[in-house]
């Protein structure tokens, strides 16, 4: 093993010890219990994040983060069984990565690193009404206006923005060598200068605080993160990251999902037995863990082999990790029986409204599928070699050969 991967493993794990003292910590527990109970997304986990030096060893100097470090912050918060909370510290971390990577002024860098110390809390909105995913059928604009743009429109969602300092707004520009194109452009906008709405009485995942933004204001150009037609590919960037991350949550939320329903299971009686003696049961659960345990090790694939994360592999993951995590959250509450549909006797019905929250924000499944799908490549080759598909005309040209056999020969 070399000297350089030594030193790699060496800084995760002592990253993964610093974020689980922290994260067990008897303040940091209560913060959270206290945040989903009142809905409410905590400023101060970011805050707090920052002060421990939690974002500052992820990302260092790097204009990309540490994948490892990625997986290691997700499916730690993941355990936490608190998916509004988790996913707002996503997404706070995936503007950082806007930022670090394509960030070109004074003012963008500081605003990445104010984040990075978690003296500023920043979340990121495309989705508007009747657009949902299509980033090219937005309908907020940034015009050209005295050196810098006019913001104009409204976002039907933008997390944690109740709480929020600054917010990336994907918009359409206004630059002429693009139109009828992709002209989507991204701005970092402080909200001070926007319009945040009431928050939205969400289904799952409540503590991540959504809610309509409204803007009809002025940014200096130095606010633009990137200009109109490279927007989509910034955003994407961040979307990668973003549903990487993701799946690494979810993966630690089925973890604790798991390990309550076995230790109900362990507990439990019915018919004489545990619930665990009874092998239809166990072996359920069984499955669900091994399945969820490959997908740990995928994400730690992902990580090794540094060349196969993109856009596409993060689609896959996500798309991939989210549905089976919501087959687990199911599973667990259906063994839990009535204590799982109860929210004063289990968490089970709260964590799997959270899952399934997950299976919209950062792409559905079927966008992703498409992302998938794009880069599905055929194999002719193999399809010619092995595949002999009848033809009508092949059976036209066997009737003849058999009936001229069949006829009497003269001579």
């Amino acid at each position: 093993m070399s000297l350089q991967i030594e030193t790699s493993m060496s800084a995760t794990a002592s990253f993964r010890e610093r974020l689980d003292r922290l994260l067990a910590s008897e303040p940091t527990r209560r913060m959270i219990d206290e945040a989903e109970v009142a809905g409410r997304f905590p400023r101060g986990i970011i805050e707090l994040l920052g002060q421990e030096g939690i974002f500052a060893a992820k990302w260092q100097d790097r204009p990309v983060p540490a994948l490892e470090h990625t997986l290691a912050l997700s499916e730690r918060f993941g355990r936490l069984g608190a998916g509004g909370i988790a996913s707002g510290v996503t997404l706070h971390d995936s503007a950082i990565a806007m930022l670090r990577r394509f960030g070109r002024s004074e003012r963008l860098r500081e605003v990445a690193d104010q984040a990075v110390a978690g003296k500023a809390v920043l979340c990121i909105s495309a989705t508007e009404a009747g657009a949902g995913s299509d980033m090219l059928g937005l309908a907020s604009t940034a015009v050209r206006e005295e050196g810098g743009f006019r913001l104009r429109g409204h976002k039907k969602m933008a997390s944690p923005s109740p709480v929020a300092d600054y917010i990336v707004l994907a918009l359409r520009g206004t630059d002429e060598s693009h139109a009828g194109r992709d002209d989507l452009a991204l701005f970092l906008v402080p909200t001070s200068q926007l319009r945040v709405g009431k928050q939205f009485d969400t289904v799952g995942a409540r503590s991540i605080s959504t809610a309509p933004v409204f803007f009809d204001t002025w940014v200096p150009a130095d606010m633009m993160i990137a200009r109109p037609g490279t927007g989509l590919a910034v955003l994407s960037m961040a979307l990668a990251q973003e549903r990487f991350a993701v799946a690494a949550q979810i993966v630690g939320a089925c973890h604790l999902a798991l390990g309550v329903t076995v230790a109900r299971m362990k507990r439990r009686k019915s018919f004489g037995a545990t619930l665990f003696d009874h092998q239809a049961l166990r072996l359920r659960v069984a499955d669900l863990q091994a399945r969820v345990d490959m997908m740990r090790l995928a994400l730690n694939g992902l990580i090794a082999d540094g060349a196969a994360f993109n856009v596409r592999s993060a689609s896959a993951a996500k798309v991939t990790v989210v549905r089976l995590g919501c087959e687990v959250m199911s599973e667990c509450m259906h063994i839990f029986g009535s204590a799982g549909v109860l929210e004063s006797e289990s968490p089970l019905g709260r964590w799997w409204r959270d899952v399934k929250m997950a299976r919209i924000g950062g792409g559905t499944d079927e966008m992703l599928w498409e992302i998938v799908a794009a880069g599905l490549e055929p194999d002719f080759v193999n399809y010619d070699r092995l595949v002999d598909e009848w033809q009508p005309e092949q059976a036209f040209e066997l009737q003849a050969v058999e009936q001229q056999a069949a006829e009497p020969q003269l001579g």
